[in-house]
């Protein structure tokens, strides 16, 4: 494993004492404010009020957020894609648990500077169709494959997942070893986490339960009264963070968000099951604040994946901030740029 240069937000040997440890994570801040505004919604919920507010206001957002960039055949469904730069190789961004493609405005447009990158939706997911397939990470990426195809876009591919996208793009890496030039796992997921951390297992069995009951509450309007999701959004451009509360209030993405989340122990035995990455480059970005117990330690594990990584954390940035605030956005883009120069590197 190699250790970045001294330009790069952190040095591999210093890891360990610049994270922010957090024994009792928070799915959602908390306060005043936020337990009157759930209050409120909750009774506007059940008087039905919520239900009349959530037909008219998902019209509405079908009008006022159209899709930014294409839909696309790939295996059945048609998937969205925005496209943007010029130059090889084509970065690809694969999204986190329920993610949307306008996550990624600050990582898309400064990765536009130096080279073609493309974000896209999952199917059900953001304005990608839905579909009744099992989700499957073998799906996802023989999808996106597909969907890159459709797109006329040119090999190879840095593949950048965040959080459960990594799991995606590393069955992607495996299956069409190929057409990859390296991969960028942005506080990606690890499919033994439950099992090796009490901590992670106990926030994720938390958050899971409250996934279960999501799309119910949605369909009532409490979702988008009370802005439940709403902190998800944070730090984006104002365009993005307006599709983006869209979205996180509807029926079908929450739906599709929370059979994305049942389909978890599946999609570990995907992944647990894929090769190592030989000498790829790898970067493995981490999340420096409100760390879980035992999370480090596994994201050295996926650093370890390939011969030619570097991985570093990003003080301040949490799991979500980590994509969503450009000054900590600027540190993943700087990972891809770093794989992007290793590939250009080995073809002289």
């Amino acid at each position: 494993m190699k250790t970045p240069s001294s330009s790069f937000p952190l040095r591999l040997d210093t890891l360990e004492q610049d994270y922010e440890y957090s024994r009792d994570h928070q799915l959602f801040p908390n306060g005043k404010g936020r337990r009157s505004r759930l209050a409120a919604a909750a009774i506007l919920s059940l008087t039905g009020v919520g239900v009349v507010y959530q037909y008219f206001a998902s019209a509405r957002d079908r009008v006022a957020h159209p899709p930014p960039g294409k839909l696309l055949d790939a295996i059945g469904c048609r998937l969205h894609l925005q496209s943007a730069g010029s130059g090889t190789p084509t970065v690809v961004l694969e999204a986190g648990l329920g993610g949307i493609s306008s996550a990624w405005a600050w990582v898309q447009s400064e990765t536009a500077e130096f080279s073609h990158v493309v974000s896209y939706d999952r199917a059900g997911l953001g304005w990608s169709e839905s579909d009744t397939t099992p989700k499957t990470a073998m799906l996802v990426a023989r999808r996106l494959r597909s969907l890159l195809q459709s797109a006329n876009t040119t090999p190879p591919y840095v593949l950048v997942g965040h959080s459960m996208g990594g799991f995606f793009i590393r069955v992607f890496a495996d299956l069409f070893p190929e057409v990859v030039a390296g991969l960028v796992l942005v506080d990606a997921c690890h499919p033994d986490q439950q099992r090796r951390s009490n901590a992670i297992a106990t926030h994720m069995c938390t958050g899971f339960r409250m996934l279960k009951g999501v799309p119910a509450l949605a369909r009532v309007g409490y979702i988008r009264l009370s802005g439940f999701f709403d902190s998800w959004t944070e730090g984006l451009p104002d365009k993005q963070v307006a599709e983006a509360k869209a979205f996180l209030s509807s029926y079908r993405h929450l739906k599709t968000t929370r059979d994305e989340s049942l389909a978890w122990d599946a999609v570990c035995a995907e992944v647990s099951s894929t090769r190592m990455l030989g000498d790829k480059p790898l970067v493995v970005v981490t999340a420096g604040k409100d760390v879980l117990p035992g999370h480090p330690e596994l994201q050295s594990e996926l650093a370890a994946l390939s011969s030619n990584s570097v991985h570093w954390a990003v003080k301040g940035a949490d799991h979500v901030t980590l994509v969503t605030h450009r000054q900590h956005a600027s540190s993943v883009v700087e990972a891809i740029q770093y794989v992007v120069r290793a590939w250009k590197g080995r073809q002289w």
